[in-house]
């Protein structure tokens, strides 16, 4: 009996045991760590690629402030490894036996070579058109005039925790179309082109706008994607509208911890949006609100195929229709190994370059008498999807959202909207004060340092002469 006894609790360990090993195989064939790793590598390739070819830093600091302290990242930054080779522009990054490469290509931004892809030729520029916006500011730093704006600037810039610190890069402040304010710290500057992250997002929208007031595109129109337009297929349903507003019900959820499907997409395929468009869908059309990369990656991919199916098309497009007209220098877009815009996570541009956008939506899509973007397409932008704070490209204060409507608090003009990237990117859009405010960073803290911001432009709005500035909406 004592053996049989033996035998049963013998079964039942190794029982409980397979079961332990069943789940866990389970578990891995669902979150698949090995992608997780894979998508850690390609961010460290891609973003290192960004920092060191495009911004100028150097390679360690831009590790040690851009990518060691995020969040999920840190467990495998002390084995990650890079090198960086200036003569030929990659960036290698390595974890174990994984390895990534990302290359800069003039005119093309930084590639992340996933799958040993042909590299296309560098892109030549292009004659440029005179600016249509009026200049901004002067080649120098514009100092604040007053105390007071000298003070805001002080306070937003010192680091109140050194332990948490929020890397405050570069501020802009314009108001009537004149930057009043500016400040950037070591090895920023005017002309230093920083990557907004999802800011991208909202050029894009331009770029959007600009099709749909040239009648080549119409926000309700099914997604012109030919694998969805098979016969009872219900991706066929979805809009451009759902695709700009992430209401496509598409099954691309994101939360940025490299064990997600839109990580996974954008950082470990060669073919982002082909990759995209083969997702099944999770949820109707249009019944809720998901924000992820894949549907802009897609939309950029449709405003492509619009005008020519080439990067050299979606360039000139972005160039003569919006970058041109704003004046926006030094602005790159990165392309993925099959030729897809990357416009939902990487696009960069000097501090004022992105104040020049702000303007565009300040000035109602408008420069002058030219209209850029058709009538109502900047309402229709900051016009908040469902009960989100979210509009289509943009970002909007005035919502139920706990987190944005609690900026009002902390000092944001109720009738704000922005756009937003990782890290604290932000371009603030501020139509009661005629004012546009943009602040890059690299703020990992909860929020991206969002509240101190708000407090920022409140204390600005409040430095200003009373006959410049009209009462703050709270």
């Amino acid at each position: 009996m004592p053996q049989d006894h033996d035998s049963g609790a013998v079964w039942r360990r190794n029982a409980v045991a397979g079961v332990i090993i069943l789940g866990m195989i389970i578990a891995a064939s669902i979150y698949r760590p090995d992608r997780a790793l894979r998508v850690a590598v390609g961010v460290t390739a891609h973003d290192m690629c960004q920092a060191v070819f495009i911004t100028g830093r150097d390679p360690d600091t831009a590790f040690a402030e851009t990518l060691a302290p995020r969040p999920g990242y840190r467990l495998v930054a002390r084995f990650m490894a890079f090198a960086v080779d200036r003569d030929k522009a990659t960036v290698q990054a390595k974890l174990g036996g994984i390895r990534r490469n990302a290359i800069f290509i003039p005119g093309r931004g930084c590639l992340l070579n996933v799958g040993g892809s042909k590299l296309p030729r560098p892109m030549l520029p292009e004659p440029a058109s005179l600016p249509i916006l009026p200049e901004i500011a002067g080649p120098d730093v514009v100092v604040p005039a007053t105390p007071a704006l000298r003070g805001a600037l002080d306070r937003l810039f010192t680091e109140e925790d050194p332990a948490d610190p929020r890397w405050v890069k570069a501020v802009v402040v314009m108001q009537h179309g004149r930057v009043i304010a500016e400040r950037y710290a070591d090895g920023y500057g005017v002309n230093v082109p920083v990557n907004g992250w999802s800011m991208s997002k909202s050029l894009l929208n331009a770029m959007l706008g600009v099709l749909v007031r040239d009648g080549k595109l119409t926000l309700d129109q099914p997604a012109p994607i030919p694998l969805w337009r098979r016969p009872g297929d219900p991706r066929g349903a979805v809009t451009l509208d759902q695709l700009a507003r992430m209401t496509s019900g598409l099954s691309v959820d994101q939360d940025g911890s490299g064990f997600d499907v839109s990580s996974q997409i954008l950082y470990d395929e060669r073919d982002t949006v082909g990759a995209a468009v083969r997702r099944p869908m999770a949820r109707a059309p249009g019944a809720q609100w998901h924000y992820s990369d894949p549907q802009t990656l897609i939309l950029a991919r449709i405003v492509e195929n619009t005008v020519g199916g080439t990067p050299e098309g979606f360039l000139r497009l972005a160039r003569r229709e919006v970058l041109e007209p704003l004046g926006m220098t030094g602005v790159t877009i990165d392309f993925d190994a099959a030729g897809s815009p990357l416009i939902s996570t990487y696009a960069a541009a000097p501090a004022r370059s992105w104040a020049r956008l702000g303007q565009l939506y300040l000035q109602d899509g408008t420069i002058g008498a030219v209209r850029i973007l058709p009538k109502g397409w900047v309402a229709y932008s900051r016009r908040i999807t469902l009960k989100s704070p979210y509009g289509a490209g943009f970002w909007v204060v005035d919502t139920p959202d706990p987190d944005f409507s609690g900026l009002q608090q902390a000092g944001l003009p109720r009738d704000t909207f922005l756009a937003s990237g990782n890290l604290g990117q932000r371009i603030y859009v501020i139509p009661s004060q005629d004012m546009v405010v943009v602040r890059l960073g690299l703020t990992v803290r909860t929020g991206y340092g969002a509240r101190q911001d708000a407090a920022f432009v409140h204390d600005v709005i409040q430095a200003l002469p009373a006959t410049q500035t009209k009462d703050i909406a709270r």
